[in-house]
């Protein structure tokens, strides 16, 4: 549970953001109990987090390197682990294009993460 707080940092379309995904499969009173938080470096007054209500990883650790949760992605089997870089760049851009600006500020909430996977072409992961 090291990583828990520590964000993460990551470069997309030449801009840096800060980043984690948080889980925890026991905190039923905060449901949904997962989320990514992004923050561009260039803006410190944008906080965006994305829930989730029916993807869920099948280990509770912080990031796990093999494991994932089995999905069809444009309809090929793949394995999701939000944790993963790839997968928080694909979130990034499709956040930052379609649901704010990098240079909008305050918190922005994104209650519907799994409505944002499905048009990044995953299906079946719950």
């Amino acid at each position: 549970m090291n990583n828990r707080n520590k964000l993460r940092q990551i470069v997309v379309n030449q801009k840096r953001y800060l980043w984690n995904f948080y889980y925890d499969d026991m905190d039923f009173a905060n449901y949904p109990y997962s989320y990514y938080f992004f923050e561009p470096e260039e803006n410190k007054r944008l906080k965006v987090r994305v829930y989730f209500t029916k993807y869920a990883p099948n280990m509770n650790i912080d990031v796990y390197p093999a494991g994932g949760t089995p999905c069809l992605y444009k309809g090929e089997q793949c394995v999701m682990n939000l944790c993963r870089p790839h997968f928080a760049r694909q979130m990034i851009e499709y956040v930052f294009a379609n649901c704010c600006h990098i240079k909008d500020f305050g918190e922005l909430e994104i209650r519907d993460g799994d409505a944002v996977l499905e048009a990044l072409g995953y299906s079946d992961f719950y």
